[in-house]
């Protein structure tokens, strides 16, 4: 299967290293997932739908089975993520990273290594969305003590793509 433009998009904003460990959380069909596998030493997803974990682990089975990413179902918040700190998080369309009290920014700061990045992605689906989600995004990464680098927008199809760039301290 074929990355969506908007997807194929955020990969590039992550652009994860070689030897990056990456999250994702929210990684439904795992097709981030794949893309990000490509380029980086291991990646996770978490997903609370089964169905999407399972479709996940399929898409990315070999991969699986190499050790270089893992699928993991359930909340982040209850995630057992094991491992070294990531290098980076990346999430798209996960509104628990603009909807207050989001909790999974409390995980995020935990499992972030110092100087990490995060990349929260979402879909402006009208033209007065982009601004509040992206204060909500950075104030409730601040209270966490990590602070936005840099707004990403793009044209994609069907709705345009924002990513808002943060790093650890």
């Amino acid at each position: 299967m074929r990355a969506s433009e908007r997807l194929a998009w955020a990969a590039g904003v992550v652009a994860p290293a070689p030897g990056d460990r990456v999250l994702e959380v929210g990684c439904g069909h795992g097709v981030l997932l794949s893309l990000l596998a490509d380029r980086a030493g291991e990646v996770v997803g978490v997903d609370r739908s089964a169905t999407m974990t399972a479709a996940a682990g399929r898409r990315n089975a070999d991969a699986v089975a190499r050790g270089r990413v893992r699928v993991l179902t359930g909340r982040l918040t209850d995630a057992d993520l094991g491992g070294p700190a990531f290098d980076v998080v990346v999430s798209f369309d996960v509104r628990a990273f603009w909807t207050p009290p989001a909790p999974d920014w409390d995980v995020v700061a935990r499992v972030l290594r110092p100087g990490g990045r995060v990349v929260v992605a979402f879909s402006v689906m009208t033209p007065d969305a982009l601004e509040p989600v992206t204060a909500a995004i950075t104030r409730l990464a601040a209270e966490r003590g990590i602070g936005q680098v840099a707004v990403h927008r793009a044209a994609t199809a069907p709705y345009a793509s924002a990513a808002v760039e943060l790093q650890a301290p």
